[in-house]
């Protein structure tokens, strides 16, 4: 592997992680010097190993957290545990035509995806357009242009952020909406006992509470009746989520002060277009506060 690669190269930063899975990690252990750190993380996916390293080393040298990937699945799983602000994707390889596939139809991910390729034609670049992507670098990659364009969408893409606090005693429905909402780029806390809501929403802050209706130590209706004794915290969306389909029970809910009921199973864009909007409404009241 040659600088000649790149128009711009750079000596390799102690940011980049190759060919790794990453954690989970909760945003309060972060230092909140460190926080931009963690929105910064960048997946980088080639299927060409030696080339997926030197292009990680480049952009590292950018002030981006870069993981790169030359595993298909390993890719696919990192995105499901820890959702990248941005991801890379090389796609001059039959690796790399399945993970921007994969992109392409994805439901519950809306980082900003960016393609390389050293094929430069219309019909490849409408396809790219058409797939999604917001980027399409030519090789040799100009790796500061790269940077650049990186920190361009993940700065559009910032706004949807919103700290969300999910309770449920259902921890595969627990981890389902985890999932989704911090693929779309939300801060998410799970929290399995509603009895400990109010230290929960002390300590973290939430923008906004997804709620099961039915739990045994205490149901969605009690816990949100509880919140709002609270003035701090009246204004906080509350947002149910249960599989009760009798339209008397639902509306029952909502007059405890909730903003909306979601029906289990949940398509996660449903999830997400509900949860931005009301998250997102909640943020401008603060702002005029």
């Amino acid at each position: 592997m040659t600088q000649s690669m790149f128009e711009f190269g750079a000596e390799k930063s102690d940011d980049v992680i190759a060919h790794a899975t990453p954690g989970e990690q909760d945003m309060d252990d972060i230092p909140e010097s460190s926080q931009s750190k963690y929105c910064d993380l960048v997946y980088i996916y080639s299927a060409d190993a030696a080339y997926m390293h030197e292009l990680s080393a480049a952009l590292g040298a950018f002030d981006h957290e870069v993981i790169g990937f030359f595993d298909l699945e390993e890719f696919r799983a990192a995105i499901l545990v820890r959702a990248p602000a941005a991801a890379v994707i090389d796609i001059d390889s039959e690796g790399g035509k399945l993970a921007k596939s994969a992109m392409a139809t994805r439901v519950i991910t809306s980082f900003p995806v960016i393609y390389i390729s050293a094929i430069d034609n219309f019909e490849d670049r409408l396809l790219a357009v058409r797939e999604g992507a917001e980027g399409y670098f030519i090789k040799p990659i100009d790796v500061q242009a790269l940077s650049v364009k990186i920190d361009e969408k993940i700065a559009k893409n910032t706004v949807r952020s919103y700290r969300v606090l999910v309770v449920d005693d259902d921890e595969f429905f627990l981890s389902f909406f985890d999932a989704v909402l911090s693929s779309a780029g939300m801060h998410v806390r799970s929290l399995m006992d509603p009895t400990q809501i109010l230290e929960a929403i002390k300590k973290f802050k939430p923008e906004l509470i997804l709620t099961d209706l039915y739990m045994p130590q205490c149901n969605g209706i009690e816990m949100a009746k509880v919140i709002r004794q609270n003035n701090l915290y009246v204004e906080i969306p509350i947002v149910f989520l249960s599989s009760e389909t009798e339209m008397q029970k639902q509306l029952g809910a909502m007059e405890t002060g909730a903003d909306d009921f979601l029906t289990k199973p949940i398509d996660p864009e449903k999830l997400i277009a509900s949860i931005s909007a009301r998250a997102e409404r909640y943020r401008n009241l603060r702002k005029n506060v």
